[in-house]
């Protein structure tokens, strides 16, 4: 899924509005974030916010502070007070309700002294069943069952989804999970070997937690480091796995069996109530056939040892809180400093990862406006419209590429604040005094839920990732398998939406995401996907080689950018968020002079600032950020979404108004040479 922001990990609930940081100033676009005394010629996105990065100081329950993570945490207070008012009203509600699950889910969190006198004991008879492991057979109920319980494969697994060549049936997956650090550079690069030895001591530490005598618990920490290294060998890169032709596999299920013959999948498929597929989709391929030999070449109780802490890392949120110390002591050696958040900030942040739709039904219903919906759908339209429009104009393009280019644009479904039916959870047995009970039924609700669809027609689920699309996250996101994109309720307030600013600022915040969104759909991943979310190619060769042409610029650039002294960004990763930032900000900008063309009396200065240069700004300020050095070191290796000081400006650098409306010539260290602009769309 390609998003627009990616959120700071371990970003914790504000316990009230007044947690927000504000840093003396307006959370949305503001005069007073600029530092007027820069020059915009020569530091654009300090000029934009350079009074905001002066005054912005990182909390110390997070690894990031930027406008976006303080609409987060504004978010975040709101959806607490939800949580608290449902925890206290629950016992009246009628049992299955969202105010019913999500206020006992809540409180059963917050019951500390209940969680710590049952330690891993919810555990117990999974431990057990593990423990009794004694072949293939066993090995596979076990992992299927681990499937179920955790909703995610571990070691090796199998699911279901909507075929990448064919959206309109489902089809049977087969995958492996990510590690336990999703990033193979940790695992392969010598610079990481401080974050390895963290890791070994987290492992540790969380098998001594459960029980685990203190040498066999480094023993087993090792061997786990061991395995963990071996499929990070062969998984793909960031890059890679953004190829759809490179992550997926079509096979004959004959050939899984021989791919991963150390896996029982007759017995594994029959455990999870599916009968043997005529043929497989396998993800990551490479990994999967090193899952399978590790499982041939270790000896059974190293595999016993690896499924418990697969078992034991899932679980951690929901165990006492040594647990949860222990995972944020090794959250330091990645990300740098990082205090644990009350409890009840931690309980919110992982309310959103199982009981997300309900716990959004109950923001929906408070905060989100019609007025402001209707505002997002307003700018949809005369976003589309531009890209249309040009689309039309288009001239590099063949006419069947340009043709089916407008066909993929009048596809593309544009959903703004919630589903329009709602994930119904209400079978699920959500108990008061259950915390981990509770995540563990919920998983094998959606699990059994997903394995439910193969031969039934493919039905979407809307505004259901909590990490992108939930109703209550700060993102939009464009999703290449179905061509749609989701704009979220909570996303629908300042730096993004201010009903109360003027055309110029909400045309260059909403409307260029909505830009930034639709050009996905015709991204260096995104073209490869047809107007129904097929894996296809559908353009000419010739068109292929001018895209890339295009594309390469921008590659070069963004691997011209220092993160950090001698750390440079990976410009073929956040290519598509590159071209996505250059579409955002060129299409609103034009929707956004189409508007005054229509309305001259808005055509006016404010603060000083014409409407062209409230537009630059008000992109600008939205991605001024700060960071620690860890998170940036981790995510410009693996993260596609540049640095904000970066998306600040740079989009900007291509749009020729951008060079009139501050005065921006040749010699100036914003401008741009004209043959290095990017001009596809």
């Amino acid at each position: 899924m390609a998003a627009l922001a990616a959120t700071a990990a371990f970003l914790a609930s504000p316990a009230s509005a007044e947690d927000v940081p504000t840093f003396g100033l307006p959370l949305g676009f503001s005069v007073e974030k600029m530092d007027r005394t820069a020059d915009p010629r020569k530091d654009f996105a300090r000029y934009a916010s350079g009074r905001w990065l002066d005054a912005a100081q990182i909390p110390g329950d997070t690894v990031r502070i930027s406008p976006l993570d303080q609409m987060s945490r504004r978010v975040d207070a709101q959806v607490l007070a939800i949580l608290d008012e449902a925890a206290r009203t629950a016992g009246s509600a009628t049992r299955g309700t969202p105010r019913q699950q999500v206020g006992d889910h809540h409180a059963a969190g917050l019951d500390v002294k209940r969680i710590t006198e049952l330690g891993i004991s919810p555990l117990a008879p999974e431990f057990a069943r593990i423990d009794a492991i004694d072949g293939p057979r066993s090995l596979a109920a076990m992992l299927a069952r681990l499937n179920l319980l955790l909703n995610d494969p571990v070691v090796a697994g199998a699911g279901v989804a909507t075929d990448p060549t064919d959206r309109t049936r489902y089809t049977v997956f087969a995958a492996e999970p990510a590690l336990t650090v999703p990033s193979n550079e940790v695992y392969l690069d010598s610079a990481m070997a401080p974050v390895r030895a963290g890791l070994l001591r987290y492992i540790a530490d969380v098998f001594v937690l459960a029980g685990v005598p203190s040498e066999t618990a480094s023993a087993q920490a090792k061997k786990i480091l061991e395995i963990e290294t071996r499929v990070a060998t062969k998984k793909l890169s960031p890059v890679d796995m953004a190829d759809p032709a490179k992550l997926f596999t079509r096979m004959r299920y004959a050939e899984l069996k021989s791919l991963a013959p150390a896996v029982d999948w007759d017995t594994y498929l029959g455990e999870l109530g599916l009968a043997p597929p005529n043929d497989v989709v396998v993800a990551n391929r490479e990994a999967l056939r090193e899952r399978s030999l590790l499982l041939a070449d270790l000896p059974l109780e190293d595999t016993k040892a690896y499924l418990r802490w697969e078992l034991l890392r899932r679980a951690v949120p929901y165990l006492p809180p040594a647990f949860i110390e222990a995972n944020f002591a090794f959250s330091r050696v990645l990300y740098g400093p990082l205090d644990i958040p009350p409890r009840d900030r931690l309980v919110a942040r992982e309310m959103a990862t199982r009981l997300g739709q309900p716990l959004s039904q109950l923001y929906v219903d408070k905060h989100f406006s019609a007025q402001a919906k209707k505002a997002a759908e307003d700018l949809v339209l005369r976003v589309r419209m531009q890209f249309r429009q040009r689309l039309l104009a288009n001239r590099w393009l063949t006419p069947e590429t340009r043709r089916y280019a407008l066909e993929k644009l009048d596809k593309v479904s544009i959903k703004v604040g919630y589903p329009d039916a709602w994930i119904d959870h209400s079978t699920v047995d959500i108990r008061r005094d259950d915390y981990l009970g509770n995540a563990l039924r919920i998983n094998e609700f959606r699990a059994r839920r997903d394995l439910a669809r193969l031969g039934q027609p493919v039905a979407q689920d809307l505004f259901a990732d909590p990490g992108a699309t939930l109703p209550i996250v700060i993102n939009a996101a464009y999703e290449p398998s179905r061509n749609g994109i989701e704009i979220p309720a909570a996303f629908m307030q300042p730096p993004i939406y201010d009903p109360k600013a003027d055309a110029a600022v909400n045309f260059c915040a909403l409307g260029a995401v909505i830009g930034h969104e639709i050009t996905h759909g015709f991204d260096s991943q995104g073209r490869l996907y047809d107007a129904d979310g097929n894996v296809r190619d559908w353009w000419a060769p010739q068109d292929v080689k001018r895209f890339n042409a295009q594309a390469d610029k921008l590659v070069a650039q963004a691997n011209a950018f220092q993160v950090l002294p001698g750390l440079h960004a990976n410009g073929a990763l956040a290519v598509g968020e590159n071209l996505a930032d250059l579409g955002g900000v060129s299409l609103a900008y034009a929707a956004l002079r189409a508007h005054l063309h229509e309305s001259p009396k808005e055509n006016v200065k404010i603060n000083g600032l014409s409407p062209d240069q409230r537009c630059f700004i008000a992109w600008a300020q939205v991605w001024a950020d700060k960071a620690h050095e860890g998170w940036l070191r981790q995510v410009t290796a693996n993260d596609p979404h540049p640095p904000g000081r970066y998306r600040a400006s740079a989009p900007a650098r291509h749009e020729r108004g951008f060079y009139k409306s501050f005065g921006i010539h040749k010699g100036d260290p914003m401008w741009l040479d004209p043959k290095d602009r990017v001009t596809l769309w």
